[in-house]
């Protein structure tokens, strides 16, 4: 039998294996060993499932081959299996008032691995899915899942269906800014240090922008208070994308020890989500006076004290 990594021959004798499954998790232990990840394999040419192989033998086979990625790779192999899941989910659901058994247990099983796959994604990207609302308002993306897990058993009426599709819409969007958060991921540094050198140039706009924000609310401008803000924060989160890509680049830097006048980092970073989070609970709840308070006072002093981490930053990785 021969294997092929990447279609390049692997030059290697086997141990002692008797079946397929066996040869792939030797092999996959190695690849991971060397920080690298197999994003899917072919036997004689056609995808199988991991459970097949166990009755695969190798004197049956005469070619394996594995196509290895690097951790990025596989979590947008990931997005992309978990979106076309979910499409296919919801073209399936859409005015129905029930299910069939056995769509009902596919969509048991389906679940749950959605789940799994999110929760994957999630600590590879060190992302708080609880800080995450895909609406800017409603649930969050840790309320989504839990809701779709609960749901998925019980649709049996129109209502509980519209429900879940509802749910499903907002885990879409949170896909489609996974994937945003992706791209981001995937530039060279130079590309996340001009994000960073821009954001720095630009923060009293940034700041200025949020003010204006409340402003327009104060004075009835809510659509255009909500234009300016969909805009200052798709910054922010630009931002926050960029830094986390750069800093995973840099793994030499001890991040966590990174403080400037007994603050640091990794805390401000958390209080500039979790002050993110507050102002699409208060907009949730109307609560114009609130919203208006952190648009105005607390995010202006988070990001001025996050400017100097930043020039620091950018220093550090030899900009």
């Amino acid at each position: 039998m021969n294997i092929f990594i990447n279609e390049q021959k692997l030059e290697t004798k086997l141990t002692g294996e008797t079946n397929l499954g066996q040869v792939l998790d030797e092999i996959q232990a190695w690849i991971e060993s060397n920080g690298k990840y197999v994003r899917h394999f072919t036997v004689n040419g056609l995808e199988l499932n991991r459970s097949e192989l166990e009755s695969k033998l190798i004197e049956e086979t005469d070619r394996l081959d594995l196509f290895v990625g690097e951790e990025l790779d596989v979590i947008e192999d990931s997005l992309i299996e978990i979106d076309t899941y979910v499409d296919k989910i919801g073209s399936t659901l859409v005015g129905r008032d029930s299910l069939t058994e056995k769509e009902s247990l596919d969509l048991k099983e389906g679940i749950p691995w959605i789940v799994s796959m999110v929760s994957s994604t999630k600590n590879l990207l060190n992302l708080n899915l609880s800080l995450i609302r895909p609406m800017g308002k409603g649930k969050n993306v840790e309320e989504i899942l839990e809701s779709l897990v609960v749901g998925c058993v019980k649709l049996e009426d129109t209502k509980s269906i519209e429900s879940f599709l509802e749910d499903l819409r907002d885990l879409k969007l949170f896909l489609i800014d996974l994937g945003t958060r992706l791209g981001v991921m995937r530039m060279e540094e130079s590309e996340l240090i001009a994000v960073i050198s821009k954001f720095i140039d630009e923060k009293d706009t940034v700041i200025r922008d949020f003010m204006l924000v409340n402003e327009s609310f104060q004075s009835g401008k809510d659509h255009l208070a909500t234009e300016i803000m969909g805009d200052a924060v798709g910054r922010l989160n630009a931002l926050v994308s960029s830094f986390v890509a750069l800093q995973s680049r840099h793994s030499e830097i001890e991040w966590n020890e990174i403080s400037i006048e007994g603050k640091k980092l990794n805390d401000l970073v958390a209080s500039l989500n979790e002050t993110l989070s507050n102002i699409a609970l208060a907009m949730e709840k109307n609560d114009i006076v609130y919203a208006g308070d952190i648009l105005e006072y607390e995010l202006p002093a988070l990001l001025e004290d996050l400017i100097p981490f930043l020039t620091l930053a950018l220093e550090r990785c030899g900009s």
